[in-house]
């Protein structure tokens, strides 16, 4: 799981352009990468997505454990099961219901790891979110957490940590906002800048590195080169 945070697939210059991604080859890679730039969900019911560790139908989500929050004509609903084991796993599904509907039609779900708490430790929105309407447009969007390697053959405890922020258009398709999602670089990267109580001399440099790499992507100073699925 945590390997295929890292894993590349290159893409085309013509599809950098129309994702807003810059292609300039002087600026270096971002060490995060989305696992899934968009997430497609199925006509009716709820499924994983492909290229996930699972397939075929997602397990079933109590009615009273989903997540729920306006999203347009209808609601956006998710579920977060973790963290599990050692590298922080979550078993997250998403979909979207009518007003009335107390579960969703149709969906998807994955899994992604959190990790990366092990260096930040401290954000000001915990429990970590996972919708919100991030830019108070009275619809929300869905946040998903992951995890990235601060260096080659990195050990459990050298990953930071990340939040993609993904918008739903009217065709029932998770789009990542790249706009959002920056903004929400630059939030967490604050928090690895503030200091922590504990004067570990190990974890200091690694939340100094996680946040540098949180605001190259902020700003815009770092390519985002691949991704595992979602094209």
């Amino acid at each position: 799981m945590l390997s295929r945070l890292i894993s590349l697939l290159s893409f085309p210059a013509a599809l950098w352009m129309s994702l807003g991604l810059a292609a300039n080859v002087d600026v270096p890679p971002c060490l995060m990468n989305p696992t899934h730039l968009e997430m497609r969900m199925p006509s009716r019911g709820l499924t994983w997505l492909p290229g996930e560790d699972f397939d075929g139908t997602c397990d079933e989500v109590p009615t009273n454990k989903w997540m729920r929050s306006p999203a347009g004509a209808g609601d956006l609903l998710v579920y977060a099961a973790g963290p599990s084991g050692s590298g922080r796993f979550w078993n997250v599904t998403i979909g979207v219901a009518g007003r009335h509907e107390s579960k969703p039609a149709r969906g998807v779900c994955f899994k992604t790891s959190t990790i990366g708490w092990r260096t930040l430790q401290q954000y000001k929105k915990t429990p970590l979110p996972w919708l919100d309407d991030l830019d108070k447009k009275g619809k929300a969007e869905l946040i998903v957490w992951e995890s990235f390697a601060l260096q080659e053959d990195a050990s459990m405890a050298e990953y930071g940590l990340l939040a993609w922020v993904y918008g739903l258009t009217a065709e029932g398709l998770f789009v990542i906002d790249w706009s959002l999602s920056r903004q929400m670089a630059r939030e967490i990267a604050d928090a690895y800048r503030a200091p922590l109580d504990s004067k570990d001399l190990v974890l200091g440099p690694l939340r100094a590195q996680a946040a540098q790499a949180l605001e190259q992507f902020a700003d815009e100073r770092c390519i985002v080169r691949s991704v595992t699925s979602g094209r």
